[in-house]
């Protein structure tokens, strides 16, 4: 017997010209890892929702889905809700919409296993407490059990959702890019994790990722999807196709003084706690950096060491405790309320979770105008012009715009977020793990995209990464950070390792 068959299965979203997904059918024997792979928007995520019954009430959906010999489609909603963790468990691609921001994550680790068992408290805190240290997460730190989400960095949102989808020991677990927003260390350590999974408690995967590093190492077999069918055969890209026409090679104009330079920044988040005191979290221990006009400087380090919370800074969206940001020589500090929105609209932030960044109930033409329209930026003709154009240069149909967030793929809404970024036709843009939800394809007209605007606009790219060959390739240089501080630059060549001072 199989562990899941789908049979046949059809999803149409209302409104669309097309099935999300056309008649897609494959089984999955128990104890296998199945990858699946496929550009944005081919329906990946869509089979995901499906598999779990969480698509949205608009959607239409013929075929059969059989976990275990028992077909999920005639089940009741409070069937699925009893099989959702102990038969089947999902990990979500996007952490910053799968997890409750009111709840800390220990405690939403442990809602799941009382919810399926019959236990107190104290050892529900126990189960939830092995599966945060399975996930490789320091629970000798109370700081993670009792953390909020927006308290923790992405890596470690990330592996939260892992730890969620695991604690029951469920027989099947639908990954949804689970590694997406992973450093190459913890990537691979997760990647293991699930292989361990599979190999001693024969957990059977849906391995969904854009990466043939991740589903070849992992995967046992692999399923390519294309406009929402199943195109075995379709080719796989090398990283070195990845980026077409971009050679990394410092091509910036020379100039002294750096666009943006960062000295001595430094930055403590304190975190109240609603009994005990506060936990103080040194996220910037006095860090420098320059970004030159014209130049694409990337910016790595493990989880958790400061990177986002730096790139807020220079966003201006959070204020430093100490040291200086900036622009053109001008410290940000000192500019006035109109001074700093100018300087707002000259730096510009893509965010990782992208989901997080939008409002559900906008439309695309929403969210993409609003900078424009919040700035008084042309006439609305002008506007609706801009955003057709910016969809075209991302890689989206402008038939998309009357969509909401939600109905977009993980990928799609990335490229969103970057047409959003380039409305305002900012100076300074900063990555923050842009490239983590995009297929290969969508990554080379993204990244060939960036340098044809920096060619003409002269640009400049903050671009932060987890994946150093991504940098090595698209970066003129690439800074490293551990703990809150830069430990080392390379320009021209990746960097390997790290040596940490003291």
């Amino acid at each position: 017997m199989f562990n899941l068959e789908v049979n046949d299965l059809i999803v149409r979203y209302a409104g669309a010209h097309a099935s999300a997904v056309g008649g897609v059918s494959f089984a999955i024997a128990p104890g296998e890892i199945v990858g699946l792979s496929g550009p944005s928007g081919c329906g990946k995520s869509t089979i995901a929702s499906a598999l779990m019954g969480l698509l949205p009430s608009d959607a239409s959906v013929s075929g059969s889905i059989t976990l275990r010999g028992r077909n999920l489609r005639q089940c009741s909603e409070r069937e699925l809700s009893t099989l959702r963790g102990t038969s089947v468990g999902i990990i979500f691609q996007e952490s910053a919409l799968a997890l409750n921001p009111l709840m800390t994550v220990g405690a939403q680790i442990a809602e799941v296993v009382r919810a399926h068992e019959r236990c107190d408290r104290a050892t529900a805190r126990s189960r939830a407490v092995n599966a945060l240290r399975e996930v490789t997460l320091d629970v000798d730190d109370a700081r993670i059990y009792d953390s909020y989400p927006h308290e923790l960095s992405g890596g470690q949102r990330q592996r939260i959702l892992i730890a969620q989808a695991i604690v029951c020991r469920p027989a099947f677990v639908v990954a949804d890019e689970p590694t997406a927003s992973l450093d190459a260390s913890v990537r691979n350590e997760i990647l293991d994790l699930i292989r361990t999974l599979n190999a001693h408690h024969g957990m059977a995967f849906l391995l969904i990722s854009h990466s043939a590093a991740v589903l070849a190492s992992t995967a046992h077999r692999v399923i390519e999807m294309r406009d929402g069918q199943i195109r075995n055969g379709v080719g796989s890209h090398g990283v070195g196709s990845h980026f077409a026409g971009v050679d990394g090679n410092d091509s910036r104009p020379h100039d002294s003084r750096p666009l943006i330079e960062i000295v001595g920044a430094r930055k403590v988040h304190s975190q109240r706690r609603f009994v005990g005191a506060r936990h103080r979290v040194e996220a910037l221990r006095g860090v420098d950096l320059r970004l030159e006009r014209g130049q694409t400087l990337g910016l790595t380090g493990p989880s958790g060491c400061g990177k986002s919370t730096l790139a807020r800074c220079i966003a201006g969206i959070d204020t430093l405790d100490a040291g200086e940001i900036r622009l053109d020589g001008r410290a940000v500090s000192g500019l006035s309320g109109t001074e700093r929105q100018l300087y707002r609209n000259q730096v510009q932030m893509i965010f990782q979770d992208s989901a997080a960044a939008f409002n559900p109930r906008f439309s695309i033409d929403d969210v993409i105008t609003e900078p424009m329209r919040v700035q008084h930026i042309g006439r609305p003709e002008e506007r609706r012009a801009r955003v057709i154009e910016l969809m075209g240069e991302v890689g989206l149909p402008s038939d998309r715009l009357n969509a909401r967030p939600g109905e977009l793929s993980g990928g799609e809404r990335q490229r969103v977020a970057i047409a959003r970024a380039l409305a305002v036709r900012p100076r300074v843009l900063i990555l923050d793990e842009a490239f983590s939800g995009l297929d290969t394809e969508t990554r080379a007209r993204i990244t060939n995209l960036l340098r044809e605007l920096q060619a003409r606009d002269g640009l400049a790219y903050l671009c932060i990464s987890h994946d150093i060959d991504l940098l090595s390739e698209f970066t003129s240089e690439i800074v490293v950070m551990r703990d809150g501080r830069t430990v080392e630059s390379e320009r021209g060549r990746t960097v390997v390792s790290v040596a940490v001072s003291a």
